[in-house]
């Protein structure tokens, strides 16, 4: 729907499912994408989620992200805890760990950033990032995003705390 250099993104389709699964089910994705307990997700629990992410959807606003050159599903992207009141909105992306660090994440993140200056009207988009997530702290830079701040020891991984750094990009006003 929303097409880019590299990737679109669309809505979630049946085929996206045991792809999607395997992003949701990857160590190494998970580990910089939550800050629970890193925990497996079930076919039903995946089936569940994107059976939920439609354009009736309020507040939540989730796409597949494929890729241009051959229709692949590679990850997800999205806004969360939109306050219209506020023109703000959480932004986050995950990709499969294969595809990182080829230019998809910036595409997707360009593209989504787009959609909610454009079409949504919000003012401030913000994303949480682990400090160990050095991909994603440059994908957000690459993308006009610039640290606000550092939240200490925010979260407990692989046997000891690490911080979160908040970013931000802000819609220029014409």
């Amino acid at each position: 729907m929303y097409q880019g250099k590299l990737v679109k993104l669309r809505a979630f389709d049946n085929s996206d499912l045991m792809f999607a699964l395997s992003i949701q089910n990857d160590y190494q994705v998970m580990r910089t994408a939550s800050s629970g307990i890193l925990y497996p997700s079930t076919v039903e629990d995946q089936a569940r989620f994107m059976s939920n992410q439609t354009s009736y959807t309020a507040g939540d606003y989730q796409f597949a992200i494929e890729r241009l050159d051959n229709g692949r599903f590679i990850g997800q992207c999205g806004l969360s805890q939109v306050s219209w009141k506020n023109r703000r909105a959480e932004i986050a992306i995950m990709l499969d760990s294969r595809f990182i660090g080829q230019g998809f994440g910036t595409d997707a993140v360009s593209l989504l950033c787009k959609f909610a200056f454009d079409e949504m009207n919000l003012h401030k988009l913000k994303a949480t990032v682990f400090d160990f997530n050095t991909s994603a702290i440059r994908c957000y830079e690459k993308c006009g995003f610039v640290q606000e701040g550092v939240l200490k020891d925010e979260v407990y991984r692989e046997g000891k705390f690490h911080n979160a750094v908040a970013m931000a990009l802000y819609k220029t006003e014409e």
